[in-house]
């Protein structure tokens, strides 16, 4: 397979799959804001775009920054003061950190197999499944943390141990989780200082990779001189220590989300092929096994080991979905290199069950395509009550649309025709409700409040509710 794969044409297979998948996602990029993405992400760009850009956990309110690092805020502020601070333009730049994510997978896997096929497989493979595909134009953590997590990985393995450094710096100051990174790689370093000859280099490699655990140190002593806590005690309180749940979340997440959901099962069933034959034709040879790569094992176990004790979303699992394609493109190289048919076969099946699962169809997820219909469903609502008919009235809002009205760079009007209340005051005439939403945690009393409208796609929807008059 390599021998017929020219660097030529390897580039033009990656320019065209990269610019296929922008074409595909550039319908997508003027979608408002929504959930996460407008309450913790976004709100805290646009503070800064007012008050000044700072990675100082003080620069942004707690409330608008979930507490996280400020680094992608930092990011898209500066952005917003070159291109505009338009939807498109947040979206976008989201999308470029995408395709330069898979860019990242494609080296990583390269540098690991040293087999330029399997890194486009990957790459593919990568970008192909829902989680990316869905987090691609959203403002949130996930795609710009493992951006940073595969290219410090990269750099790793490669030697370039300074530029490591630094990638593990910028992923410790863009969500609490990159100290896991941080973690792993001074943690490989250590175990290959037993066996390292070059003293000197192994204490230099020590002191490099303790600088993003300074760095984070330091962002915790800022954050409590700022704020009073080190960590955001709403996230630190949705921790459980219980060997039960742990046990729960590993298997819910790190394995069922990882290998099996949104089809992914069937790349897994052919991963488990080859493991059959790769094991009959090699056996445990140790021989075999690449001792370089044990740092992407700390860190997929750290990983898992983190989440089972952390609060936890689906979303947060895309930084896992790299290593899992890794694992994938190698098993479908194998079978492409050895049984062409079968090999091509293998590779369209798991495309297509990715295909397949776009949107789960059952509940709302930021993780798959149904988030396109929550998104719809808050326009229909805001679209509504901005009509002209609600000119003198108050219309209450609660998460997750409280900041909808608050500011037209949030992306649902460009000139509002309403007065909101977002304290959703009990004797506000209107109120607006979502489901995924405060229509689920705090549905309206039937007894004061009738359905004026309502707007329903998939499983989500979006209505306003009208206090009822004596």
């Amino acid at each position: 397979m390599e021998a017929i794969l020219r660097p030529t044409h390897r580039n033009l297979i990656l320019i065209l799959g990269a610019s296929a998948f922008i074409l595909f996602k550039i319908p997508e990029i003027g979608l408002p804001y929504f959930w996460d993405e407008m309450a913790g992400y976004m709100s805290g760009v646009i503070y800064m775009q007012d008050h000044g850009i700072s990675l100082l956990p003080s620069s942004v309110p707690p409330e608008l920054s979930y507490g996280h690092p400020l680094l992608l805020h930092v990011v898209l502020a500066c952005i917003s003061k070159v291109f505009g601070t338009s939807v498109e333009v947040m979206h976008f730049s989201m999308l470029i950190f995408t395709i330069v994510l898979a860019f990242g997978v494609f080296f990583l896997v390269n540098t690991i197999t040293q087999k330029e096929t399997t890194g486009i497989i990957a790459f593919f493979l990568f970008l192909i499944q829902p989680i990316v595909v869905a987090q691609s134009t959203q403002v949130v953590l996930e795609v710009f943390l493992a951006m940073h997590v595969v290219y410090a990985l990269y750099f790793y393995l490669r030697g370039k141990y300074f530029v490591s450094m630094l990638f593990a710096v910028f992923a410790v100051l863009t969500k609490e989780t990159g100290l896991v990174l941080a973690i792993a790689l001074l943690t490989d370093t250590f175990y290959r200082s037993f066996t390292d000859k070059d003293k000197v280099l192994t204490t230099q490699k020590f002191l490099l990779f303790a600088m993003p655990l300074l760095v984070f140190s330091a962002f915790l002593l800022l954050t409590k001189l700022s704020f009073g806590w080190f960590l955001n005690p709403t996230n630190v309180g949705k921790t459980h220590l219980s060997l039960q749940s742990m046990i729960q979340k590993t298997w819910d997440y790190t394995l069922e989300f990882s290998l099996i959901d949104q089809g992914r099962w069937m790349a897994t069933l052919i991963l488990l092929l080859f493991l059959g034959f790769y094991l009959k034709s090699n056996g445990l040879n140790k021989s075999h096994l690449k001792s370089k790569n044990s740092v992407l094992v700390i860190y997929v176990l750290g990983f898992a080991a983190f989440s089972s004790v952390a609060d936890t979303l689906v979303r947060y699992f895309l930084n896992l979905i790299p290593f899992v394609v890794i694992l994938f493109s190698i098993a479908l190289y194998y079978f492409l290199n050895r049984w062409p048919l079968a090999g091509i076969t293998a590779f369209l099946l798991v495309i297509s069950s990715a295909m397949l699962n776009m949107n789960n169809g059952k509940i709302h997820s930021d993780s798959d395509m149904s988030f396109k219909d929550m998104v719809k469903t808050n326009q229909a609502v805001m679209d509504f009550v901005n009509s002209g008919r609600f000119v003198d009235d108050s219309i209450g809002f609660a998460f997750p649309l409280k900041l909808a009205p608050a500011d037209t760079r949030y992306g649902y009007y460009t000139q509002r025709y309403f007065n909101a209340d977002t304290s959703f005051s009990s004797t506000v005439p209107y109120r607006v409700y979502c489901s995924p939403g405060n229509l689920d945690w705090n549905p309206p009393d039937s007894n004061r409040y009738q359905m004026l409208n309502e707007f329903k796609i998939g499983t989500s929807k979006s209505a306003i509710y009208k206090l009822k008059t004596n």
